[in-house]
């Protein structure tokens, strides 16, 4: 599992998510199963569950390296109230990735 954790500025309500590779190289492909985009505004936390389960590999499953993610909208925008002891970036990518 890979863990990207990138801070930026509020990116606000997302919907969707696009993501890819350029294929280069032997073995350029994997597997994403999930993209979660977690950011605190304030005391709250958010959540936003971007579902994939498939390749981004030429050689894999429909051969293609270009995914548009929708987010899930059972589960997505999870709240949860933070006491303050929590050190949050503004915004965190989590991508679970299984390279062949």
């Amino acid at each position: 599992m890979d863990i990207f954790c990138i801070k930026a500025v509020s990116l606000g309500d997302l919907e969707k998510v696009l993501i890819s590779h350029d294929g280069a190289g032997p073995g350029s492909g994997w597997f994403l199963d999930k993209i979660v985009i977690k950011h605190k505004e304030g005391e709250e936390a958010h959540e936003i569950v971007f579902p994939c389960n498939r390749w981004l590999d030429e050689y894999q499953d429909d051969g293609k390296t270009e995914r548009e993610l929708t987010a899930n909208k059972h589960g997505s925008s999870m709240k949860r109230f933070l006491k303050g002891k929590s050190c949050f970036p503004a915004i965190v990518f989590y991508t679970i990735v299984f390279a062949v």
